[in-house]
């Protein structure tokens, strides 16, 4: 397993520049080679459906794929599935999930098919949807998705989903002791939190996931008020919460729990609880296959073993948002959000409301 080299992205990238800047259409096309084989391989019993994948994917050889589950861990989620499959050399390249999406759309809009499948935040996936660039997949493995993960599956198998994310509220303790915590979302509108809560500069992850939990108007509303009441804008959730723990402010307006959990739990006098009560919206990681994978063969076993044991244990044990294994923290009574995609016009007028009112408190 390495990384694959950066071949020319550069001049890829720039094709695909160049055909949004002239406008360009993409055409609609007709079911592609690897389509037409996942469209075969559902009318078949299980048993005979598993040899033909192994079978052809003992052809291919190969696997050439983007994870965004970063470093060690993602080297970890791979090794369980080559132990699996070892006569599948898997070439990753280790990236975010919106950098995956749009390297994606430059290799594809350049007629270079080379990779075949990415592992992308759904709500990043709306470019290659709208571009139609990936292969539906129905598969019989998303059926070991439990029953409170089962918004996160499409009914059009575009994507198959294996772990989840969450954005939530969380505080400081000593700071803030329960009775005086927000509750809420719209309690960070409140004077008394003025200056006293973070974010991240915005992802479409998570303004997707506001405008699921509370409508358009009402997210209006919210964006406005918090705008006014002076939040913390600096980038990188792993820092903006040791600042919290630290002292520099109260409360986390977004963030994901699974880190401050685990720090919690390992050592009982770190100052973080989470506010379950508020709604925590989630979304799924999930593998989406390339619509002309070179590999389909491997595309396709690599996103079935997601949803196997194996591979959910991997993700448990960083405690991960499992989907097809009880997770390893997330309260049973908590209140959760799933969402998946809207539409580009949308995710851009979120982002226009966003950056006229807290856009600008970013710290520079």
């Amino acid at each position: 397993m390495t990384s694959r080299s950066f071949l020319s992205y550069a001049g890829i990238a720039a094709v695909a520049v160049l055909a949004a800047a002239l406008g360009a259409p993409v055409a609609a096309q007709d079911l592609s080679a690897g389509e037409k084989l996942y469209a075969e391989l559902a009318k078949l019993p299980a048993k005979e459906r598993q040899a033909r994948l192994v079978a052809g994917a003992k052809k291919e050889g190969r696997l050439e794929m983007i994870h965004s589950l970063r470093r060690k861990l993602g080297r970890d989620h791979i090794k369980g599935f080559t132990k699996m499959y070892p006569f599948i050399e898997v070439k990753n390249s280790d990236m975010g999930s919106q950098d995956a999406a749009e390297r994606l759309v430059a290799e594809e809009t350049a007629g270079r098919h080379l990779t075949d499948l990415v592992s992308i935040g759904v709500p990043d996936a709306t470019i290659l949807i709208e571009q139609n660039r990936i292969a539906r997949y129905p598969t019989p493995a998303v059926k070991n998705v439990l029953a409170r993960y089962k918004g996160f599956v499409d009914p059009e198998n575009r994507w198959v989903p294996y772990y989840w994310s969450e954005y939530g509220i969380s505080h400081n303790t000593k700071l803030l002791k329960l009775a005086d915590a927000p509750k809420t979302w719209f309690d960070l509108c409140k004077p008394q939190y003025k200056g006293q809560f973070s974010f991240d500069p915005p992802t479409t992850r998570f303004l997707v996931g506001l405008y699921v939990m509370m409508g358009e108007q009402k997210m209006k509303e919210w964006v406005e008020c918090i705008g006014k009441n002076d939040p913390i804008v600096q980038r990188g959730h792993t820092a903006r919460l040791k600042l919290m723990l630290r002292g520099d402010h109260a409360i986390q307006g977004g963030n994901y729990f699974y880190r401050g959990s685990q720090m919690a739990k390992k050592n009982p006098k770190v100052p973080f609880r989470a506010v379950y009560s508020a709604g925590v919206l989630g979304y799924a990681g999930a593998i989406v296959i390339n619509k002309n994978a070179p590999h389909p063969h491997a595309a396709a076993l690599f996103a079935d073993y997601t949803l196997t044991e194996t591979s959910q244990k991997v993700l448990y044990k960083v405690w991960r948002g499992t989907v097809a294994m009880k997770h390893a923290f997330f309260p049973d009574d908590a209140k959760l959000v799933t969402y998946n995609t809207i539409d580009s016009k949308t995710i851009n007028r979120l982002h226009g409301l966003w950056s006229s009112n807290v856009g600008r408190k970013a710290k520079k």
